[in-house]
This record gives C-alpha cells, sequence and structure tokens, in this order.
C-alpha cells in the first residue's frame, strides 16, 4: 500500500430537509466521499453504538435553507454552505483529539468551524479571496477567537482596513 495515497472507506449520503436548485431535479442530498490516509486502521469511535453513537451512512440534518439550520446565515455569503452539527459529529466518529483534519476546499469553513469546537487541528485550503474572507468572518463568529496573519500578526480587521487603503492609493490618479 501507498502510505501517501488515499482510501476510502465509505461515501456518506446527506439526506436534507429541503431539496436545493437544481437543473433537471432539485437535490435532496449530497455525497461526501469519507477516505483516510495510510495503513493505520481508520478511527472508529461508533463501535456499533457501544459508546452511545449509532450511524448509518445516510445522516439527515437540516440544510443551509433549512429554518432552524446551523447553517443558514452563512447562506448568504455561500451557496453550498454544510451544516458545522453534521461534521462536528463526523469528527467525533472518526478522529481523535488533537488529529489533523484536512479540507482542501474549505468553501463557507464549516470544516474548519466543527474541527476547533472538536479539538482537532485545523488545516484547509481555499483559493478564492472572497471565500477567505466568508471563512475567517464565520469562523471568528462562531468560536469567538480573532483570526491573525501569520506573518505580521495583524487581526482580520485591521488587515481588512490597511488592505482597503492600499487599493483605494493604489486607484489614486498620479500626480502631474
Amino acid at each position: 500500500m501507498d502510505h501517501g495515497a488515499l482510501d476510502r472507506l465509505n461515501l456518506i449520503v446527506w439526506a436534507k430537509t429541503n431539496a436545493d436548485m437544481g437543473s433537471l431535479y432539485r437535490s435532496r442530498h449530497e455525497l461526501l466521499p469519507l477516505f483516510k490516509r495510510g495503513s493505520a486502521p481508520h478511527v472508529n469511535n461508533v463501535e456499533l453504538g457501544k459508546r452511545g453513537r449509532w450511524r448509518s451512512n445516510v445522516r439527515t440534518y437540516p440544510g443551509a435553507s433549512s429554518l432552524g439550520s446551523d447553517a443558514r446565515r452563512g447562506l448568504q455569503d455561500h451557496p453550498t454552505v454544510k451544516p458545522t452539527a453534521m461534521l462536528e459529529d463526523a469528527l467525533l466518529d472518526l478522529t481523535e483529539r488533537n488529529e489533523i483534519v484536512i479540507d482542501p476546499f474549505l468553501g463557507s469553513g464549516s470544516t474548519l468551524i466543527a474541527a476547533e469546537k472538536t479539538g482537532r487541528v485545523r488545516q484547509g485550503v481555499e483559493l478564492d479571496p472572497l471565500y477567505v474572507d466568508v471563512i475567517v468572518r464565520r469562523f471568528q463568529a462562531a468560536v469567538g477567537l480573532t483570526a491573525t496573519l501569520f506573518g505580521t500578526g495583524e487581526t482580520f480587521q485591521v488587515l481588512g482596513a490597511r488592505r482597503a487603503r492600499e487599493a483605494e492609493f493604489a486607484e489614486e490618479p498620479a500626480s502631474p
């Protein structure tokens, strides 16, 4: 086995309470592939219910368009917000505290928030600067921490103000 390869453990079906927009049919589900890396056995905190965690690979949580969903507030900033409660449950089932959780498509930041709330080490990537801002705002609001830029120590708010001033200065016409 290649220790760098990912092995698929299962395919989780998120059965939403409401259907989302679609083309021919409106989707009332999302497919969430579950992978692990390395040759060690995967973490199993479910143990067929021994720890009080009964699971199947079909999960029913309210989607962002549902009243009462914890993802509803994020829908205004991102089209596919996942409920953090669903991700928290998955992390509790499949990882231990202080383990690394990687999300290569952070999107609206739900995995980042769930990892923080369950005591996991958070790592992720988002290429769209607009969504990076959404992620940071949601993360700060959800967990009560202040995000800082690693290289400078600036807070998200201070960095945003500085970048706005720099952009304004760059747009000013040069004097003759």
